[in-house]
């Protein structure tokens, strides 16, 4: 019994995913597109189901070059989490920043904030994961992560306080996350 509500957990799981992450098609402001990215979202989960379900082999050893494959898609992934949210602020009309700010402080000040933002995960990631064991590391992890939530909400207060605005700032903190955690993941696990 126990198998089988692991996998209704897991299904129920997935389905919940795809219908939170088809809610970033309301960015573009045609409800029509959350129909998109859903369809976009299940057709990747699926691949990577398939993916997984046909290399999985658990007494294979790893070879090196796939050791340094992965090493090198964690780091892409790392640097990609890192860029994502400049390149969407300076690229789109998803995050709208003040007029009075220069590119230059821009870039910065969104670099800076990024950084602690991935800090603060990869330190919820380390506390609750690695260190979890002791009561006092769970609750360092989960307070960097109740910081890490604030920072996109409290930046945004500022200088776009719409519900479009906030929403759009958190679906680009919630690719971040996924991005760091994949990283993360590939980086800690290279076997």
């Amino acid at each position: 019994m126990n198998n089988n509500w692991f996998k209704i957990k897991q299904i129920v799981s997935l389905v919940i995913f795809i219908a939170v992450l088809s809610a970033m098609g309301m960015i573009t402001g045609r409800p029509v597109m959350m129909l998109a990215y859903a369809g976009f979202f299940l057709v990747l989960s699926v691949v990577i189901y398939f993916t997984l379900r046909r290399n999985q082999r658990h007494f294979e050893v790893v070879s090196q070059s796939r050791k340094t494959v992965k090493m090198i898609v964690a780091a892409i992934l790392m640097i990609l989490a890192i860029i994502l949210p400049l390149l969407i602020a300076l690229n789109s009309s998803i995050i709208k920043l003040p007029e009075t700010m220069t590119v230059g402080s821009v870039v910065g000040l969104m670099l800076a904030v990024t950084i602690v933002f991935i800090a603060l995960i990869l330190l919820t990631l380390y506390m609750i994961n690695s260190k979890g064991y002791n009561l006092r590391n769970r609750i360092i992890g989960y307070l960097s992560f109740i910081i890490a939530a604030v920072i996109p909400g409290a930046l945004m207060q500022s200088v776009d306080r719409t519900t479009m605005g906030i929403g759009s700032v958190y679906y680009v903190a919630t690719a971040v996350l996924i991005l760091v955690y994949n990283a993360r993941s590939l980086f800690c696990n290279p076997e």
